[in-house]
């Protein structure tokens, strides 16, 4: 049966901590030397430049029903239960590889190289515009309530993950799919189809911020075009609350790979042996997060001129935060897609494991193809040390346009929080 969480941390290191350690720190300390010596002006402010040439995008329908199917089938896995048919112990069934492996990890993910297909493949948007719900929009609520709704029901989606005793229950995941929707759906009624998925539906906005990483996105025809690596990502709009959604991105990641090491455990004592304390360190860990990027927004605004003030600089600096939060989730959890994700390949034949084999594939066994854990951890090293350095870039590269002469100095607070971060995703990985 597919489990809901990443992998673990390892002690047997082919490289002691402490090299590790201050091998990231030192390359994050010169690149930001670098950058200040090197990269005088800013060169990804402009947004991208939409190329009027490009591939036609033939597929949205075919994506459209795709989403529409998946989520057919999560629900339906309520039915077996209602029915008092009851399923083999041993099979995943498609509900969870779906849920847990291709919406949450695969799609956006993918959306990092390949842009926002989200959009597309969500069920929600579709049979909300095939039925009519939410033609009107609310204006004014995106501009004024942000990400910070998404951001609960964010907080929310990984309780039911990491804590809730039934994420790997298929009756249950079906039974919340269903809460879910018609969550949506009277978000979508009440303040229209986009705002209510922009401002409720927190994957709407979580593909959104990680594909717009991708050097592919669409211009206005529809056409897939190039645009460059992070220039989307400069321009997205800065909606009240995204700094925090940003925060929780990383932190709910470190909290999971967190959870499962000594040190941890060591530092909360009991407090992670029950539902109760768990939900209290998962919302700490978002607060610590959080509060240390304000606080080093803070600081950047202090040792700035021109009168900015913590909540703007936060605001303002919320997507450098993006590939930091893609860099943890990418080196906790692609081992889960890489062989977790072969559980699909079963799930297809056997969608509610009834003992079904429709495609004779019902028996399929994941492959461990990989026998050492060092080429995983050293590519996990790899995306961690390299997040945190797309963040530094970006931070300069923000820090020119807004602060001027004071670019430098103003990032200082900022380094020390991307070390810390890069810091604490070593430790963790280190188990």
């Amino acid at each position: 049966m597919i489990i809901a969480h990443g992998i673990g941390g390892r002690t047997d290191l082919p490289i002691p901590l402490p090299v590790i350690l201050i091998g990231a720190a030192s390359v994050l300390v010169i690149t930001f030397l670098a950058l200040g010596l090197l990269w005088t002006r800013p060169r990804l402010q402009g947004g991208p430049d939409y190329s009027p040439s490009g591939t036609s995008v033939p597929v949205r329908g075919l994506l459209a029903t795709l989403g529409v199917l998946g989520l057919a089938l999560v629900v339906g896995q309520v039915v077996p239960a209602l029915m008092g048919v009851e399923r083999e112990p041993v099979r995943p069934t498609i509900a969870l590889v779906m849920v847990w492996v291709v919406v949450w990890l695969i799609v956006p993910f993918a959306a990092a190289v390949a842009g926002n297909w989200y959009t597309d493949l969500n069920p929600w948007r579709t049979t909300a515009r095939a039925l009519g719900i939410g033609r009107t929009e609310r204006e004014g609520f995106q501009s004024k309530m942000g990400l910070w709704p998404a951001s609960v029901v964010f907080l929310g989606f990984v309780w039911f993950e990491l804590i809730g005793s039934r994420s790997g229950d298929p009756t249950a995941l079906g039974v919340a799919a269903l809460g879910y929707t018609a969550f949506l759906f009277i978000a979508m009624a009440v303040l229209g189809r986009e705002t209510g998925l922009a401002t409720m539906d927190f994957l709407t906005p979580y593909n959104r911020l990680i594909s717009s990483i991708s050097p592919l996105g669409r211009n206005e025809s529809g056409q897939v075009v190039w645009r460059g690596w992070l220039t989307s990502l400069t321009v997205i709009p800065q909606w009240p609350g995204m700094w925090f959604f940003v925060a929780i991105m990383i932190a709910t990641v470190s909290y999971d790979g967190a959870s499962g090491t000594e040190w941890f455990r060591s530092i909360t004592g009991g407090l992670g042996d029950t539902a109760f304390g768990e939900t209290l360190l998962l919302v700490a860990s978002a607060i610590v997060i959080a509060l240390a990027y304000y606080t080093a927004a803070a600081v950047a605004a202090s040792l700035s001129h021109g009168g900015w003030t913590p909540s703007r600089v936060a605001q303002r600096f919320a997507h450098t935060l993006v590939p930091i939060g893609l860099a943890y989730a990418v080196a906790h959890y692609f081992t889960l897609i890489v062989f977790e994700g072969q559980q699909l390949i079963a799930a297809v034949s056997d969608p509610f494991g009834l003992g079904w084999d429709l495609f004779g594939t019902a028996d399929y066994r994941v492959e461990f193809f990989v026998r050492s854990s060092t080429p995983i951890w050293l590519a996990q090293v790899a995306f961690i040390v390299g997040g945190h350095l797309v963040a530094v870039v970006l931070a300069h590269d923000r820090s020119l346009q807004d602060f001027g002469r004071d670019a430098v100095r103003s990032q200082y607070a900022m380094l020390v929080l991307m070390i810390a971060l890069t810091s604490l995703g070593l430790l963790i990985l280190s188990g």
